[in-house]
């Protein structure tokens, strides 16, 4: 099971394979639970306000692509290399 750390919003936050591979390794673990119905083993917040993260993740997520993007033009998209 993860552990949170929970991070002041002006620390510096090391986001190296590591940490990617975390935030990756948690949504997974969301995506199992709502599979199988047992969100409410996984996580004490309502489904209705999980979905509400999900879709402001994915909203960041699809900004922070195109300013990645728009800042290295010459960059290809690679598949992400997972530990696991």
């Amino acid at each position: 099971m993860m552990t949170q750390t929970h991070t002041p919003h002006n620390a510096p936050l090391a986001m190296d394979r590591a940490w990617f591979e975390s935030v990756y390794q948690a949504l997974d673990q969301l995506h199992d639970h709502a599979c199988a119905g047992s969100l409410n083993a996984l996580s004490p917040v309502r489904p209705a306000e999980i979905v509400g993260w999900l879709e402001e993740f994915i909203y960041t997520a699809q900004e922070t692509i195109l300013e990645i993007r728009a800042h290295h033009p010459g960059e290809t998209v690679t598949k992400a290399e997972r530990f696991s």
